[in-house]
């Protein structure tokens, strides 16, 4: 059977952004190449629309692989997924993998450009570069892989695509 994911995330910007990634991760071989994977957005943590937008993607359109990417903003990363955790149906939850950034996908980027994360980090590149939330995918290219190794959320998103086999 062939391997289709879907990578769910809270921030309309940031399907882009996880897509454009996706990509990039596959050009450079961290991925396997064949995989098929798309980005979509979901409501958030507390939000009982997560289980009517699952269903429909695995019987109606094919996703057997569910990555849930969400925000924790500072809070305890175990309470956010198992707030969303929470909206996952039953039979959905083996399949269901999540990563909780620890604020946002933004730390992705304060990381590879060495920049001290002790704001919020979306607040922290708006000082520093004039950055908008709409401008999300173009830094892409300026991600740095080896500094992301160490951080616990890009790991666990690059391992749950590993896990795949070129289809």
């Amino acid at each position: 059977m062939t391997s289709k994911i879907m990578v769910l995330c809270e921030d309309s910007y940031g399907t882009d952004f996880l897509k454009e990634l996706i990509n990039r991760l596959k050009s450079e071989n961290i991925v396997p190449t064949g995989l098929h994977v798309n980005a979509e957005r979901f409501y958030g943590p507390c939000n009982t629309k997560l289980e009517r937008q699952i269903k429909p993607m695995a019987f109606q359109r094919g996703y057997n692989f569910f990555i849930i990417v969400a925000d924790a903003d500072g809070n305890p990363t175990e309470a956010v997924k198992k707030k969303i955790e929470y909206h996952v149906p039953n039979n959905f939850k083996d399949i269901t993998r999540f990563v909780i950034l620890n604020y946002e996908i933004e730390e992705w980027i304060c990381i590879s450009l060495n920049i001290e994360i002790n704001d919020k980090p979306s607040n922290i590149l708006k000082r520093k570069f004039n950055y908008e939330k709409y401008k999300l995918k173009g830094y892409v290219p300026k991600l740095d892989f080896k500094k992301l190794k160490k951080c616990r959320s890009f790991f666990d998103f690059v391992k749950e695509l590993r896990r795949f086999k070129k289809e």
